[in-house]
């Protein structure tokens, strides 16, 4: 069965953290039910209060305590997993959008620089870390092929090495982060 979130989306998978404190939470749920069922049978009528010896009034009144501390921390470690859960789901918002950014940047750049299909694959594939022989197996090419794709995008890219190419999409990367913010 599928997740779904309020927004009919499928929702994140829980986090095995998620679950674990999930689990604990319904643990001390459980915990406080069974002080709180065991306080109600050990109360006395209210009549006796006053000839309950002295023990029996602390035991009484630390079961009491737990019981509430019980449900405190329940209720703090249920508030505590909400706020964890929506900012995982705004850094994934970002994260998807930051991703979707960058793809615009790159097909924009390669727009302006009129790369070949051949050449944008080869100019993406260095700039996520492969070297020409892992390029040249990816697209079923020969290395010297990938080599003169990657030398066309440095020529119209006005680069050198693969880091200066790197560098120029950092660069504009954070530059264009730098201005959402502003």
């Amino acid at each position: 069965m599928l997740n779904r979130s309020s927004r009919g989306r499928p929702a994140p998978p829980r986090a095995p953290l998620e679950r674990t404190t999930l689990h604990l939470s319904v643990l001390q749920l459980v915990c406080a039910a069974v002080f709180g069922l065991d306080l109600l049978l050990e109360f006395p009528d209210p009549r006796q209060w006053f000839s309950l010896s002295f023990a029996d009034t602390i035991h009484l009144l630390t079961e009491a305590a737990i019981l509430v501390l019980l449900v405190l921390g329940f209720a703090l470690s249920r508030r505590a997993l909400a706020q964890l859960q929506t900012e995982r789901d705004r850094s994934v918002r970002n994260l998807h959008s930051l991703r979707g950014e960058f793809d615009d940047i790159l097909h924009a750049r390669f727009d302006a620089w009129g790369l070949t299909a051949a050449q944008r694959d080869v100019a993406l594939l260095t700039l996520r870390g492969l070297r020409s022989s892992d390029i040249a197996a990816a697209r079923g090419s020969a290395e010297g092929t990938v080599k003169a794709h990657l030398s066309a995008v440095f020529r119209a890219s006005s680069v050198r090495t693969r880091g200066e190419l790197v560098g120029l999409f950092m660069e504009e990367f954070l530059d264009h982060g730098a201005s959402r913010r502003l």
